[in-house]
């Protein structure tokens, strides 16, 4: 029986040839997209899940709140914290401590050397809470020790090739050596964070920045395994009172005030969150690793909702507009005997059968794809996740949802149908002004103007963040990495550049626009002695502003002929504002020391240069300081001529190499670090504007398929009226102009959402453009015109043909 129904199915599918065509393609590519939509979401929603014990993992983050207005949330906690916490709560199972490597270390082995960037100190403790299995070596008991190393697998085959490398000697920045204790497997592309080099927590403390007893500076990330039942809230409650009852000598020591007085203007408070949240639910300040959003998670799940439902609206419209037709069928087959069973499983079997080779061409259509998704989100994804049971079990689910949708229609009310009213063509009364198909029309183009509307907002918000003015000139610098390492022979090396007419200016500091910059408390005058301000230094040489050509608004750039000038301050407008100084040259501030008097830097502020962009537009311009700094620091950024770069560019190597030998000549260019800090911005819109190309081809093959069949039922009509003297382009008018009130009223439905919801993505800009209506309107004009043109064939076929045939049809 079974095989009568798909036999009789097959020859109905191939018989309407081309409605099985749009149909099969329209689905398939909703579908296709639905499925890729999937491998991402699954991917994201894996993050950090295969700890073995991932739900009891929590992470310590800060929030830092000032009368000032400066707000600050961090996951950094002191050195001495994790420590104490073992020591004074039982429900503390183990805890670990991560130093993140921030910048670029050249680490050599023998004749190799690289550069590298996946550095981290860590504790003994580290394999205790985490689960990166150890391959080969035992870290755990040799990272007690100082000057030991664990390498990644991909590591030591970069290092070492075929050789055992427990036991070698890597030796980083030509100045620390460092013993292989063990070889750690790479870290899974759905970890936090990723590393290739684990280094054993005691080498630093021969750093004069870093002690293990140190509760003043927050520096380390610190991870907690609680005990099984451990109520995490009740830990949390009693992190701040550690903390006060812990740092308060040393902030006496070294601040000159209690930690009482730090707390009342500082409204500290510490927080603990769940491992599992870090990836899509943590926007905290200095992430260790960057991590994904949860609303981008929601958003995609939404449009993957979106496009399925306009590839089902397809389906149900084209088997309603095909019902007419199918109502005589009915006719015929009941007065030859057929039950209404019969006729319900065989126009679901077609359905079935329709949807399920959609899903079939869906996944080679996806598998197709995948490398083109990969690029556009960063990916590694592969179709393997779809061959999992479950997903196989949702994917065969899917299918028979969508084929009982799409055949419900004919298959429950076209088969109550009686014979003699089916035969008379009765039932096709309601079917040419159907509310149901011009109502899931609107819907589906609905959705298309929603997903182009988004599209362009985004592109015009990255246009924007483009072409805004930054407040500094990021054309023609180079920022040439790693300086720092060359010692003492920084400055000859900077001059032998500015001796070349090529290099206009040069100028050493900690960290570029685009970059990665810390924050500072700082002591300004006239403020309570207990009270401090939150800022971001930016140390530098002589020569930041003219080589980045900053504004000063107010007083004096740096001058190499004062001396005092050694321990003064320029700061930005920000600063200003949030000092509260209305003159402010002149004015003294105490940037206190890590560790204790010997690096307090106290001067005075002998300029204020104009707020600058340094971070993306995502972020206000926070208050900052800029200061000289004599010791080396690690970027050099040098202004060029604009004429002939790859010439000038070769010889900066060239000189590199002659200062440096050895070591690699690295360097990036300024306004590509900036560019930088919206490539997931960048992302988005490519996705957003792929799956708006998918959206609007799905809906328009329907609205073709629909327009057929619309012409073909008002084939006798347009006969008539062309025998009247009705002209081609009235009879093309009226067939589009129904079309195009459902454009238009489609339009009107998804204008609403649409702006609250990219007016809501917008709000994640601290400096945003407006939502002008010229987006709306320009997005439902394109989509009338796709539209227009989609039915346009039809309607000019339909108004083209012999009358005569015309009125013989039926």
């Amino acid at each position: 029986m079974l095989r009568n129904y798909l036999k009789t199915a097959l020859r109905n599918l191939r018989k309407h040839a081309g409605y099985t065509l749009i149909n099969l393609v329209g689905l398939a590519a909703g579908l296709a997209c639905c499925l890729l939509i999937v491998l991402f979401v699954l991917d994201e929603l894996s993050y950090d899940r295969f700890h073995d014990q991932a739900d009891r993992i929590y992470r310590i983050y800060f929030s830092s709140s000032r009368a000032s207005g400066t707000e600050m949330q961090a996951p950094l906690t002191p050195a001495a914290m994790t420590a104490a916490l073992v020591e004074e709560f039982p429900e503390v199972e183990a805890a670990t401590r991560i130093l993140g490597f921030r910048g670029q270390r050249t680490v050599r082995y023998e004749d190799r050397s690289f550069v590298e960037e996946g550095i981290y100190y860590v504790d003994s403790t580290f394999f205790d809470v985490f689960s990166f299995p150890v391959r080969r070596g035992r870290p755990q008991a040799a990272f007690a020790a100082p000057n030991r190393v664990a390498l990644t697998e991909q590591a030591a085959r970069k290092y070492f090739g075929d050789e055992d490398p427990i036991n070698k000697t890597l030796v980083f920045s030509d100045t620390a050596f460092y013993q292989v204790v063990g070889i750690v497997a790479d870290a899974p592309p759905n970890s936090h964070f990723q590393f290739d080099f684990l280094v054993s927590m005691p080498s630093l403390w021969s750093h004069p920045a870093f002690r293990d007893d140190d509760w003043i500076s927050d520096n380390f990330y610190a991870y907690l395994l609680l005990r099984q039942g451990a109520d995490p809230a009740a830990l949390e409650a009693k992190l701040l009172d550690l903390v006060a009852r812990r740092a308060g000598a040393q902030m006496q020591e070294f601040l000159g005030y209690s930690f009482d007085d730090f707390l009342a203007q500082s409204r500290l408070t510490y927080f603990l969150q769940p491992l599992l949240d870090i990836h899509l639910r943590s926007h905290l300040q200095y992430e260790l690793w960057p991590n994904g959003d949860v609303a981008y998670v929601y958003l995609f799940t939404a449009i993957a909702v979106f496009i399925l439902l306009i590839a089902c609206i397809n389906f149900m419209n084209l088997a309603t507009a095909r019902s007419a037709g199918r109502a005589l069928e009915v006719g015929v087959r009941k007065a030859l005997g057929a039950q209404r069973a019969q006729l319900v499983r065989q126009f679901l079997s077609e359905s079935m059968l329709l949807a399920f080779g959609a899903m079939l061409l869906a996944v080679v259509l996806a598998a197709a794809l995948l490398p083109v998704f990969n690029a556009l989100a960063h990916k590694a994804l592969t179709v393997a996740v779809l061959f999992r049971p479950s997903v196989l079990l949702a994917m065969l689910g899917l299918v028979l949802g969508v084929g009982l949708l799409a055949g419900g229609y004919p298959a429950f009310f076209l088969s109550r149908f009686q014979p003699v009213t089916a035969l008379k063509g009765a039932a096709q009364t309601g079917l040419q002004r159907s509310w149901l198909r011009n109502g899931l029309v609107i819907f589906q183009f609905a959705i298309s103007i929603g997903l182009i509307v988004g599209t362009a907002v985004v592109f015009n918000q990255l246009h924007y963040a483009r072409t805004k003015h930054l407040g500094f000139d990021c054309e023609h610098v180079v920022v040439i990495r790693r300086v720092h390492e060359l010692g003492a022979a920084v400055e000859p090396f900077k001059q032998a550049l500015l001796d070349d007419p090529r290099v206009v200016r040069a100028a050493r500091a900690h960290a570029t626009p685009g970059g990665t910059f810390g924050y500072q408390s700082f002591l300004p005058e006239g403020w309570d002695d207990n009270k401090t301000a939150h800022m971001t230094p930016l140390f530098t040489d002589h020569d930041l502003v003219e080589t980045l050509r900053l504004e000063v608004v107010d007083g004096r750039d740096f001058s190499r002929s004062l001396s005092t000038d050694s321990s003064a301050f320029l700061i930005n407008e920000a600063a200003v504002r949030m000092l509260g100084w209305e003159t402010p040259v002149g004015k003294r501030l105490t940037m206190p020391g890590a560790t204790g008097q010997e690096d307090t830097r106290t001067g005075e502020v002998i300029g204020v240069v104009a707020d600058f962009h340094y971070a993306s537009l995502h972020d206000e311009i926070a208050p900052m300081a800029l200061l000289i700094y004599p010791r080396p620091l690690p970027a050099l950024a040098v202004r060029l001529q604009p004429d002939d770069l790859p010439r000038t560019l070769a010889f900066l190597e060239a000189t590199w190499r002659r200062f440096q030998p050895g070591k690699p000549f690295q360097y990036t260019f300024l306004d590509d670090d900036f560019d930088a800090l919206y490539r997931a911005d960048e992302r988005l819109a490519q996705i957003f504007t792929a799956f708006a190309l998918f959206a609007v081809l799905i809906a328009c093959l329907g609205l073709f398929g629909l327009a057929s069949f619309t012409a073909a039922q008002r084939r006798k009509e347009i006969g008539v009226r062309k025998v009247m003297g009705a002209t081609v382009s009235q009879i093309v008018l009226l067939l589009s102009k129904d079309f195009t009130k459902l454009v238009l009223a489609a339009f009107v439905l998804a204008a609403p959402p649409a702006y609250f919801a990219m007016r809501r993505w917008l709000d994640a800009f601290a400096y945003r453009v407006d939502l002008s209506w010229l987006i709306f309107l320009l997005a439902g004009l394109l989509a009338l015109l796709v539209a227009l043109l989609t039915v346009s064939y039809q309607s000019v076929k339909a108004a083209l043909a012999d009358p005569v045939e015309s009125l013989r049809y039926e």
